[in-house]
């Protein structure tokens, strides 16, 4: 039990150190060149269409809002078991514990592997971590956004009265029934989706797909009007592609060409994962039986 006990601690400081190291890694590594580009727009280019995506935001908190008012009622019922079971995948927990987990079992790991697995492992720390950083991000920013806005969500707006009790904004409430927008769910939905999506490019459509039913959900439940998971969507989106640049600019997960465009590199396989944690098994039985 003693053994084992060690064996537990000496990893979790091997996982924090490794957590450490590679936050200071991640900040101390020069930007290179070529420049990582994301959008091949201009300043005024994207000056416009940060304007234009506040516009359909605002437009949607007048024109759309209002018609939402009651939706859940007006929905059959096996939809609205569908969407309560469908809204659960936008909780930060169902994908931060494991991404975080994996994180940390990665690094408790790399220490105990030779040099070959190591880099490895460090390969797949980095992608795993740059999950994590754009999900967790994603969420962190909007959750306080959403505290200081202070915006009624639509059950709560219905008993303050009132023709556009929808467009209150109660700064600094710090209330749950009074964090509508942006939307929580539809920032992790939007920010896993488009992380996963630009590691893996051929799963990118079925998880936006996916992305955009957890927000439906919100707005069929009645938790969220379509403004709010609008905004928690193109806010999350913008995080993980500028952690996307941030990252690639310093040749980490991903690569830049010459004319600035970014793609994954190509991380560990399955097979040689695989392979690499095979030798560490049998050397683990072998401390617990001289132990």
């Amino acid at each position: 039990m003693t053994r084992l006990a060690d064996r537990i601690g000496a990893d979790a400081t091997a996982a924090v150190q490794g957590l450490w190291q590679g936050l200071r890694y991640l900040r101390g590594r020069p930007l290179r060149t070529p420049r990582a580009r994301i959008w091949s727009a201009g300043g005024l280019e994207l000056l416009a269409l940060a304007i234009l995506a506040g516009s359909m935001i605002a437009a949607s908190m007048i024109l759309l809002d209002p018609l939402t008012a009651g939706i859940r009622m007006r929905m059959p019922l096996a939809v609205v078991h569908f969407f309560e079971r469908i809204t659960a995948l936008g909780l930060g927990g169902v994908v931060l514990w494991p991404v975080g987990l994996a994180l940390l079992a990665v690094l408790a790991v790399k220490p105990r592997l030779d040099d070959m697995g190591r880099r490895v492992t460090a390969a797949l720390a980095a992608r795993i971590g740059f999950l994590f950083v754009s999900i967790a991000g994603a969420g962190l920013l909007v959750l306080v956004v959403k505290y200081l806005l202070g915006r009624p969500r639509p059950y709560t707006a219905v008993q303050l009265g009132g023709e556009n009790a929808h467009l209150v904004f109660d700064w600094l409430a710090l209330k749950a029934n009074f964090a509508s927008f942006p939307s929580g769910h539809s920032s992790i939905a939007f920010a896993t989706a488009v992380a996963f999506g630009v590691l893996f490019p051929r799963a990118r459509v079925p998880l936006i797909l996916l992305a955009f039913l957890v927000a439906s959900s919100r707005v069929v439940l009645g938790s969220h009007y379509p403004s709010d998971v609008l905004a928690g969507g193109v806010v999350a989106s913008v995080f993980v592609l500028l952690t996307v640049k941030a990252f690639a600019a310093r040749r980490i997960v991903f690569s830049v060409s010459a004319d600035g465009t970014i793609s994954p590199m190509p991380g560990p396989s399955p097979r040689r994962l695989a392979r690499l944690m095979a030798p560490a098994a049998p050397a683990r039985a072998l401390d617990e039986a001289r132990s």
